[in-house]
């Protein structure tokens, strides 16, 4: 290299973006500029051998810190390195981005300062990773107007997907997540959300028979809180609650309960525990910082969101888990909702209706519909889905899917329409065209699927393995693992653990199976079909003998799934059965329908019997009259109605076969309307 002199060297400073900005530097020549805090030396004069008069930035060590743009000036072609690819119109012109502009394709929690460590609070950090993405004012992702109706460009391209990596998140307040968010973890067990909601301890007094919390800790603040006294667990028992609200506040000097207290209590320990949901869905009105989870407008509700491959939990027993009010058009896939596991399996004084997996309500002006719910695993609340019907609302839920989930070890799997007044003019519809479909229902106490109101709700292909049992086996079952309390849905294909254990006797010992009445596996009002074929082995017998048992239908109150419990209420209805049957003796084969119907608050029955006969008869339908069935009704101690005073509560069919020396086997499926 030539060196034409070595002369001072010469730095001006000044601000780049003031006045007439950077000047044209003479050659060697260096500046500073404080505003952007950028060094600049002069390229020289042509004449001296440089391609341009220029300056030439120099990279410092502030353009590698947080506020640098180094990344932004180096350009990121894809495929740079496989002569097969090419990203531009030709070869000679490939298509650049920056290195910065391709790191943002990703977008992560991690971007906005999550640690994940399962200790530091996350609440923050990702409440602000989602407000940026979805809810950013400048670029808000659900921007709608008649002429956009699908939001404006700037819209759109806001609507990223957030990534949460593999750790667990601790949250002590509710997530809020608006319209088009997008939020996937790595995995079921890779990505955890672990929900403390906010609890505080105080000291107060109340006695026997009064809601009256006398304390000096009373805050505005606690209204709506749930209220708890770990010392007297019991407390409001008697209500099968060891919970109770506040509904009142005096500052300063009490807490007004939603139940009375079961003792007196002077200066103990209670606490109280904010009821939020660990995460609540807002509507368009929503802005960073004021989120806003009333329902909505069909334009105004929350919709377009996708949340998956995560798990959320939480200790309480006393939060839900996701609450969708007014959500539409969303998916939600490979997640994993897990609430406090209760030390009694009986969920015995443990009910609360704030511990839920997925909560759900909404006006008729903005309904819960057109979700989907695939991949769902909810354990160890009261309720795994619940969703709230009151009298001015018609149809909270609309075609939302549930489809390969799983729910277990909780009080009630799947509770829709509750609080929904029969015949009331003003609520005619209730959840309409629900799917619940390949789903398996695993130690429910009570029902599995419980739809109190509405029409063409379907259930099919699910399983049930101790279910309706209350923690006991099924020779103790206590409600149906199904109710429709109305017309109009339908079980289709499902399979109960329930049926094998209580339809068919060992016809050896007919008192033991009869004293077990049959709970159904479905009941209300509906259809059901027997998924499978039994069949049972039939010895030639000269007087009639029970062989197997149908559930008769049982009709519970409107809104209260408890009102089919075993020990206060029973069949009170309707119910048809339809039994396909196969007969294989020695030498013929009998083929049939059995018709079965029972009127139970007439204590009327009647079966008929079409069948095909195809075997040796050597007089003319002689032996085929030799096998013949009858329906009984058997009371809730296994007798036969007729000699009993009891209402009926199990169908009993029995046979008889006097064809000599003849045994088989008897094979049978059936359906039923009720």
């Amino acid at each position: 290299m030539a060196v034409y002199q070595i002369s001072r060297i010469q730095i001006r400073r000044g601000q780049a973006n003031s006045g007439t900005g950077l000047p044209q530097l003479a050659s060697g020549e260096m500046a500073w500029a404080i505003d952007t805090q950028q060094l600049y030396i002069g390229s020289g004069a042509v004449s001296e051998g440089s391609p341009a008069v220029s300056n030439v930035r120099i990279i410092t060590e502030q353009d590698l810190g947080l506020e640098g743009s180094l990344l932004g000036l180096v350009q990121y072609v894809y495929g740079s390195s496989n002569a097969a690819i090419t990203t531009g119109p030709n070869a000679n012109s490939p298509i650049g981005r920056s290195i910065n502009l391709r790191l943002d394709d990703q977008i992560t929690t991690a971007d906005f300062g999550t640690a994940g460590d399962g200790q530091t609070d996350d609440t923050a950090a990702l409440q602000r990773a989602i407000n940026q993405l979805f809810l950013n004012p400048s670029q808000t992702s659900n921007q709608y107007s008649q002429s956009y109706p699908l939001g404006t460009l700037s819209a759109v391209k806001t609507r990223a997907t957030l990534a949460i990596p593999p750790g667990t998140y601790y949250t002590s307040s509710t997530i809020y997540i608006p319209s088009y968010a997008t939020i996937i973890g790595a995995g079921i067990d890779k990505t955890f959300i672990n929900y403390n909601p906010t609890q505080v301890t105080i000291t107060g007094s109340i006695s026997s028979g009064t809601a009256i919390l006398s304390t000096t800790s009373a805050a505005s603040t606690y209204n709506g809180w749930i209220v708890t006294c770990p010392s007297y667990p019991n407390l409001f028992n008697a209500y099968s609650k060891t919970t109770a609200t506040v509904t009142t506040v005096n500052a300063g000097t009490s807490l007004t309960l939603s139940y009375n207290s079961l003792q007196n209590l002077t200066n103990v320990s209670f606490v109280l525990t904010n009821p939020a949901p660990a995460i609540q869905f807002v509507n368009d009105s929503s802005t960073p910082g004021n989120p806003d989870p009333s329902t909505a407008t069909y334009n105004n509700q929350a919709r377009k969101i996708q949340i998956g491959n995560l798990t959320i939990k939480t200790d309480t027993g006393l939060n839900t888990l996701m609450r969708l009010n007014s959500v539409r058009d969303s998916r939600f896939e490979n997640i994993s909702l897990i609430g406090y596991a209760p030390t009694s399996t009986s969920f015995s004084g443990i009910i609360n209706s704030n511990s839920v997996g997925i909560a759900i309500n909404s006006p008729v002006s903005a309904q819960v519909q057109d979700n989907t719910f695939k991949n769902i695993r909810i354990t160890n609340v009261n309720y795994c889905v619940y969703s709230y019907q009151d009298a001015t609302h018609s149809c909270e839920m609309l075609n939302n899917a549930f489809d390969n989930c799983y729910f277990a070890n909780s009080l009630m799997g799947i509770y829709l329409g509750n609080g929904y007044t029969y015949n009331n003019s003003s609520a005619p519809n209730g959840p309409l065209q629900t799917e619940i479909t390949n789903s398996k229902f695993y130690f429910i106490n009570q029902e599995g699927v419980y739809i109190a109101a509405g029409t063409n709700n379907i259930v099919r292909d699910c399983k049930y393995v101790s279910v309706g049992n209350n923690a006991n086996s099924n020779t103790s079952a206590q409600y149906p693992q199904v109710y429709f309390a109305t017309y109009g849905n339908a079980s289709i294909g499902d399979i109960s653990d329930r049926t094998n254990d209580l339809t068919s006797p060992n016809v050896s010992s007919n008192s033991t199976f009869a004293l077990i009445p049959f709970v159904p596996v479905v009941s209300g009002h509906g259809t059901y079909s027997l998924t499978g074929t039994n069949t049972i082995a039939l010895p030639g017998n000269s007087g009639y003998n029970q062989i197997f048992k149908l559930p008769l239908a049982w009709l519970s109150s409107q809104t209260t799934p408890a009102a089919t419990y075993l020990g206060a209420y029973g069949p009170t209805g309707q119910i048809t059965y339809i039994v396909n049957y196969v007969y294989a003796g020695n030498g013929f084969t009998r083929q049939g329908q059995l018709v079965i119907t029972a009127d139970v608050p007439n204590q009327q029955i009647q079966l008929s019997d079409e069948y095909n006969y195809a075997g040796t008869d050597t007089a003319t339908d002689a032996y085929s009259v030799y096998l013949d069935f009858q329906a009984s009704f058997l009371d809730k101690n296994g007798a036969l109605t007729s000699v009993s005073s009891l209402a009926p509560w199990t169908i009993v069919v029995s046979y008889i076969n006097t064809l000599p020396s003849d045994s088989g086997t008897f094979s049978y499926t059936y359906s039923s309307v009720f």
